[in-house]
């Protein structure tokens, strides 16, 4: 972002236009990790963390990449607070299965619009989970906050609260596991949705 310390110092004084291009910049790549980290709830945990961010941004003080890495944390602690409260009330979500089916039934594929880029968005999700799904926790969680949110990994290492030696050992396993465990012909089948 051409001229940040001006874009943040507008957005600090509550100018749209600033407050604008920081969303634009930024909300893509943390939607993509909150919906990795909690498909259900991605929106309400988009909201949330835009809220906090709004309310605490007068004491930011840092260059573009710190912003980036102070989101995702914000992103991130939503999605574990989150997950704490649905393990105190614990319910039956409806599967991502069952939302796909009741969308396409629902939208006439004859007039594409956002309706339909939300099916393909749900879509490139499920392919995520299932590259993702055969490895441990934290180690898919690095490689979504690396390859969805772009975080450098002194950035992962941060918001885990870890060194950087270690996300790097534990990122080189999830991708030694995945290549292990996942032929080209796989990977292509899962994007496909073959």
């Amino acid at each position: 972002m051409e001229d940040f310390d001006q874009v943040l110092s507008a957005a600090q004084a509550g100018q749209e236009w600033a407050l604008t291009l920081i969303y634009r910049a930024h909300h893509p790549a943390l939607f993509r990790y909150l919906r990795w980290c909690d498909p259900k709830n991605a929106d309400d945990l988009a909201g949330e963390m835009w809220l906090a961010f709004a309310k605490h941004l007068s004491s930011f003080e840092g260059d573009e990449s710190a912003l980036r890495g102070w989101l995702f944390s914000i992103a991130h602690r939503r999605a574990i607070d989150e997950q704490r409260r649905r393990a105190r009330r614990k319910t039956d979500p409806v599967s991502a299965e069952v939302i796909e089916s009741s969308l396409e039934s629902v939208l006439d594929p004859g007039h594409p619009g956002q309706e339909s880029e939300g099916i393909e968005a749900l879509a490139a999700q499920k392919a995520v989970s299932v590259l993702l799904s055969g490895l441990p926790r934290e180690q898919a969680q690095i490689i979504a906050l690396r390859v969805l949110g772009g975080l450098n990994i002194s950035e992962v290492a941060e918001l885990l609260g870890k060194r950087p030696g270690s996300i790097r050992v534990a990122q080189h396993r999830a991708l030694k596991r995945l290549s292990e465990t996942l032929t080209p012909e796989q990977v292509r089948k899962t994007f496909e949705g073959s």
